[in-house]
């Protein structure tokens, strides 16, 4: 008989592609991890990796099995969920992923779920958007919360279900004490050129949500920043911006609350989307929708 458990590693391994990467993302010393395969190899009679003094890859058997595992876990997995449905019992565990700027506003509510549910544990993470999606699929998260800034937000995808929280304005946030000159109060494109000419770029590294978003404003509006900066971080951006170190484009809402930020809306109109993801296979699970309602609480309280 295969265990679950083993089969899980060994899917995680073939997402992660090293031992060290699967231990990581398990909590796991390497050698349990590479002794756990070693297991399942003996429970499969066949060997399942490939290993040489530097890595371990998976065999053809390995990546058979993997995708074996994939299905028979999904398959327990809405099992369980239906049944906890069923028996309307809140409770286990559920790992919830957020975007570090939403994280303070979500822990509350998912910490006050604990009264009202004693046998429900969450563990919470801060992580960004654009590795969430991947951690629910392999069930690193249970429930994601990221944001997504292109014009048309995904409404699911192959094992997940995507659940849209809030849409908010993004603006030209630029120091309160020093808002350019130039016609009126938004940021057109001729406005847009004049400031990213005149003003520091700030901006978040290459690879995150907004930086993309943020480059195809620049390039539709034809504005070339005279000098860029990079900084990780919504709030770091917007604490920047209040110390007057340059201007950035930000949600609305996190350049509310930074004292010493102006706002200028974008014409035409920019937004981000805040939306939770979840497996497929959770979408009967009460425990998983608790959280969910939790987070839809918060979101709600922010306007």
């Amino acid at each position: 008989m295969l265990d679950l458990r083993r089969l899980e590693i060994l899917l995680r391994f073939a997402a992660r592609g090293t031992i060290t990467a699967t231990a990581a993302d398990l909590g796991y010393s390497p050698s349990a991890v590479s002794q756990q395969l070693a297991v399942l190899e003996r429970e499969a009679g066949v060997a399942l990796l490939e290993r040489t003094a530097q890595r371990a890859s998976l065999t053809d058997a390995g990546r058979e099995l993997a995708e074996h595992a994939e299905r028979i876990l999904a398959a327990v997995e809405t099992a369980g969920s239906r049944m906890r449905a069923r028996a309307g019992a809140v409770g286990g565990r559920v790992t919830v992923s957020c975007l570090p700027t939403l994280a303070a506003v979500l822990a509350p509510h998912l910490a006050a779920l604990r009264r009202r549910h004693p046998e429900l544990t969450v563990i919470a993470h801060e992580t960004g958007s654009t590795t969430a999606a991947a951690g629910v699929l392999d069930r690193r998260y249970d429930l994601a919360v990221i944001d997504d800034w292109s014009p048309d937000p995904p409404t699911g995808s192959a094992g997940l279900s995507v659940h849209h929280l809030r849409r908010e304005d993004v603006v030209l946030a630029v120091p309160a004490n020093r808002v350019p000159a130039g016609r009126g109060d938004r940021a057109t494109a001729a406005r847009l050129r004049q400031i990213v000419r005149e003003q520091t770029w700030l901006c978040a590294p290459v690879g995150q949500p907004s930086r993309a978003a943020g480059d195809l404003r620049l390039a539709a509006a034809d504005a070339v920043p005279g000098q860029r900066w990079e900084f990780e971080g919504l709030h770091v951006l917007a604490a920047l911006v209040a110390s007057g170190a340059g201007v950035a484009l930000l949600p609305a809402g996190v350049a509310r609350d930074q004292p010493g930020v102006g706002r200028l809306p974008l014409v035409p109109r920019m937004r981000r989307h805040v939306l939770a993801l979840t497996r497929t296979t959770t979408r009967d699970d009460p425990a998983v929708a608790a959280c969910l309602q939790a987070v839809r609480q918060a979101l709600g309280t922010r306007g």
